[in-house]
């Protein structure tokens, strides 16, 4: 009898030590490099190429998925301030990068061209581009997802995006992209 009590809490407890050390650690950290269509450090390329440039506030993550198995993750965000577009209310920001297990079973915090994983609660310019068949709006990695301190015109990089929304630059891919099909 005692030994069997003894063998169970030996097992329960190499099993909540495994979980503990497995589960607790810090996930690994993955860099991984996006060839983009543009240099869209250039705030014009970035207005041109965007669908919609919008402020707006990180509700909650809603989902996580591989559409091209690489993992990206979805977030309901509140529209604030519409730059260029007219979104309203709550709408669905698609981010490339997010987490997923390697063959061992450890997490992995993948992120793609070092652009942090969006956080619950903050404030951030976004400059994506809809997708129609997820019905969500994927933002450019890096230059689409800009934390902000602060909402006011004065800042920085609202200013920056506002200016190059004055005089934004189409670029060339998207131009033949554009020419090449029709819309529905």
């Amino acid at each position: 009898m005692k030994k069997g009590l003894l063998t169970t809490v030996a097992v329960v407890l190499s099993f909540l030590t495994f979980y503990y050390i497995n589960m607790t650690k810090p996930p690994e950290l993955v860099h991984r490099q996006l060839n983009e269509i543009a240099d869209f450090s250039n705030p014009q390329l970035l207005a041109g190429a965007a669908d919609n440039v919008f402020i707006g506030e990180v509700i909650t993550e809603v989902s996580s998925r591989r559409p091209d198995g690489f993992p990206e993750t979805q977030y309901a965000v509140q529209v604030k301030k519409n730059l260029k577009g007219t979104l309203n209310g709550n709408i669905t920001v698609n981010q490339l990068g997010g987490f997923e297990k390697n063959p061992g079973g450890h997490r992995i915090l993948v992120l793609y061209n070092e652009d942090a994983l969006l956080k619950k609660g903050q404030t951030y310019l976004f400059a994506t581009r809809y997708l129609r068949s997820e019905k969500w709006h994927t933002a450019f990695s890096t230059h689409g997802t800009v934390e902000l301190k602060n909402m006011l015109e004065t800042n920085p990089s609202i200013q920056q995006m506002t200016q190059a929304l004055q005089s934004p630059i189409v670029p060339d891919a998207l131009k033949k992209k554009t020419n090449d099909t029709t819309l529905d």
